[in-house]
């Protein structure tokens, strides 16, 4: 299943609230499905971790094999050419001797300015204590721009600093515009109970050559239930979004979002409002354009636990005045929720995309941050289950917070999809799919 269904057909599936007769957007599938792996484990937390990362020649990610025989999953990384490129596929699988392994982490991937990718993947160790592990960060950068064929360690420009020496490897980087500076997010564990479990910590690298040298790491907030973070690395400082888990016991889990500045001192903080028991997740944050990054977009999915309707919330953050606010909310149906990613076209009119039923992946177009009209389109060529596949687990989509080139006449996003000889209980194997979407200009609605 290489390129193929050239401008598929979409079944329009419903309108929701909005003015009527208002152009509707007509998002093409260009290409797809194309089969980047056929034997991974699963993406784990992709619902807010970037597995993808766009660039000027291809296409870029990340994942982990599936060995039913290892509890110990290898990472790899790989590229894909875009069309008329001449870079060609590879996968690169990341290894290197490691006391005690436990386990890898799927690795995370920035793209900068000039063209280098940059790989940050974690290790756990094992501890004599079997309930924490000792995390480890290494940092990986390719040999040559645009080509993850061949990678250079330099895990030396992250040295462990005490305290900070062991995470928790929920982590995630974002670069700044430029390239000038990365931001990454972990929280860090102490086997001995130096300092409290999961206090969250930045580490600060700035750009040194074709490499990123590292500050040691700072705590910037007090230990919580900070799960799944989003990181955006803007002028105005380090913007991170994050799931609380902290009232776990009262059913109510909300999302956070601290802005830090790049000194590692925490400038705002925010809840979003969760009334009630049930989900307020924020599954996507990026920029609103390419023009400026202090105006963030964020994607939030409000869940209540009598799973009867549910909202897609569409937030915006401006860095420079603080100010967080709601731009749009739909009321869907329980079973049309869940995670998502929101892509820019213009200025009255975007495409979100999500899976809400492990299967059927849907678009909804319009004018999204606004207060026209938004249709809900279901399109056959990204059906994993027509396909002969399982189910989907999460999408992935390119984000310029991390360094991904984003153009509306060819955005990549990929699908983790269950394999049909996958069993039940098991972590793989999966295919990760990628298609290419072209966000056409609007055309009149059909009534």
């Amino acid at each position: 299943m290489s390129a193929g269904w050239m401008l598929a057909p979409a079944i329009l599936l419903a309108v929701s609230a909005g003015s009527v007769g208002e152009a509707v957007a007509a998002t093409e599938i260009a290409e797809g499905p194309i089969v980047l792996h056929a034997n991974i484990s699963d993406q784990w937390g992709g619902h807010t971790f970037g597995y993808l990362v766009q660039g000027e020649t291809g296409v870029f990610w990340s994942a982990r094999l599936y060995d039913p025989d290892s509890a110990t999953r290898t990472p790899i990384v790989g590229q894909h050419p875009a069309p008329g490129s001449s870079l060609r596929p590879h996968v690169t699988t990341i290894s290197r001797h490691e006391p005690r392994l436990k386990g890898w982490n799927p690795p995370q991937m920035v793209r900068s300015p000039d063209g280098y990718l940059h790989v940050f993947v974690g290790v756990d160790r094992r501890t004599d204590n079997p309930n924490v592990g000792s995390g480890r960060i290494r940092y990986f950068r390719s040999e040559r721009p645009e080509d993850i064929s061949s990678l250079v360690d330099r895990s030396e420009l992250l040295p462990p600093t005490p305290p900070f020496e062991d995470y928790h490897l929920r982590m995630n980087a974002g670069i700044s515009r430029d390239g000038s500076r990365v931001a990454l997010v972990i929280l860090a564990v102490s086997p001995a109970g130096a300092f409290a479990f999961n206090t969250p910590v930045l580490l600060v690298g700035e750009r040194e050559g074709h490499d990123f040298v590292f500050r040691p790491p700072v705590q910037y907030a007090e230990a919580m239930g900070l799960f799944y973070p989003q990181v955006a690395a803007t002028d105005s400082g380090v913007v991170v979004v994050g799931q609380v888990w902290d009232e776990i016991i009262e059913k109510t889990f909300s999302a956070r979002l601290l802005h830090i500045d790049w000194d590692g001192t925490l400038q705002h903080r925010e809840d979003f409002p969760a009334d009630g028991p049930g989900q307020h997740f924020v599954y996507d944050m990026r920029p609103a354009n390419a023009d400026t990054w202090d105006r963030l977009i964020l994607y939030a999915t409000a869940a209540p636990d009598a799973h009867v309707t549910a909202t897609h919330e569409f937030w915006e953050y401006d860095a420079p005045s603080r100010r967080l606010r709601l731009l749009r909310s739909l009321e869907v149906p329980y079973g049309m929720s869940n995670a998502g990613k929101w892509l820019p076209g213009s200025d009255s009119r975007s495409v979100f995309v999500n899976n809400p039923s492990m299967g059927r992946i849907l678009f909804w177009e319009g004018d999204i941050l606004g207060g026209g009209e938004v249709v809900r389109r279901e399109v056959p060529a990204v059906d994993v289950l027509r396909l002969g596949y399982g189910a989907t687990s999460y999408l992935f989509a390119p984000n310029p917070l991390q360094g991904s080139i984003y153009s509306p006449d060819g955005v990549a996003f990929a699908a983790d999809s269950f394999n049909a000889n996958r069993q039940d209980g098991a972590s793989g194997p999966n295919s990760l799919l990628m298609w290419r979407l072209r966000l056409e200009p609007p055309v009149a609605p059909t009534r």
